[in-house]
């Protein structure tokens, strides 16, 4: 069974309290230009890498990456806007259980974020993915979040798994959010993890995405966001999969 394990983020700020808890064994730099780490949380080792943001970033440097060593399983870790009607706060974890890019499909005549599905599957055989959405192993998902749960329930942390969306343009309007949410039902919007698993689907690795709040969806008001608490959260959350290597692998994908 292959148990290396690569965590993705966007940003160096997103795995930063990662890595500050962990060993850092070795540092490069792909052709590419994304920053690729080795190393180890609790004897478990790792590896990380920065994409950078977007669909685009992000497909381009899993592809690289898992062209050269396949890993046994992809992470996607980071903040997120929440949604307000999840009852979600600032600092929440959430798994994805699903992640979809709201830009899929075919208009139906009107401006709504509301689409057809596609006339052709964007992975072969896989008629959600007409729709842009690309399940997470449920089993992998559940056991994350049994393990998420327990980890956090001493600092009372929120705890979520749900559907994920992915955007291009950054929600700012609280008419744009509630439309969303009457659509999607989603629990958090980002705009990497519908390609990460979308790479993770063409190569057949098992996928899982866990973010922290940083903010609501909707309105910008930067005063009321907290970036360092999601950021922190996020890393804790990445750490305690790390730590808990076997029950993670234990699943068979």
């Amino acid at each position: 069974m292959n148990t290396d394990i690569l965590i993705i983020s966007a940003t160096p700020a997103e795995a930063a309290p990662l890595l500050n808890l962990s060993r850092v064994k070795s540092e490069t730099i792909s052709e590419s230009g994304r920053t690729i780490i080795q190393a180890e949380y609790k004897s478990q080792a790792f590896k990380i890498m920065i994409t950078g943001p977007g669909t685009v970033n992000t497909a381009q440097a899993l592809t690289s990456q898992v062209e050269k060593h396949r890993p046994g399983i992809i992470v996607q870790i980071g903040i997120a806007g929440i949604f307000r009607e999840t009852g979600l706060k600032t600092g929440a974890v959430a798994i994805a259980e699903s992640e979809r890019y709201i830009h899929a499909g075919i208009e139906k005549g009107h401006a709504s974020p509301d689409l057809a599905p596609l006339p052709f599957d964007l992975i072969s055989g896989s008629s959600l993915t007409r729709k842009g959405i690309f399940p997470v192993h449920p089993g992998l998902a559940a056991v994350s979040f049994k393990i998420l749960s327990t980890h956090f329930s001493m600092e009372k942390v929120q705890v979520a798994k749900g559907p994920f969306i992915t955007v291009s343009t950054i929600t700012s309007s609280m008419k744009r959010a509630e439309k969303l949410f009457s659509i999607f039902s989603p629990c958090m919007e980002a705009m990497e993890g519908a390609s990460a698993a979308h790479v993770a689907a063409i190569y057949r690795i098992p996928f899982l995405e866990i973010r922290a709040g940083s903010n609501y969806v909707g309105k910008r008001d930067t005063s009321r966001w907290d970036i360092p608490l999601a950021t922190e959260r996020a890393s804790l959350a990445a750490a305690a999969l790390i730590e808990n290597t076997y029950d993670v692998f234990s699943l068979k994908y």
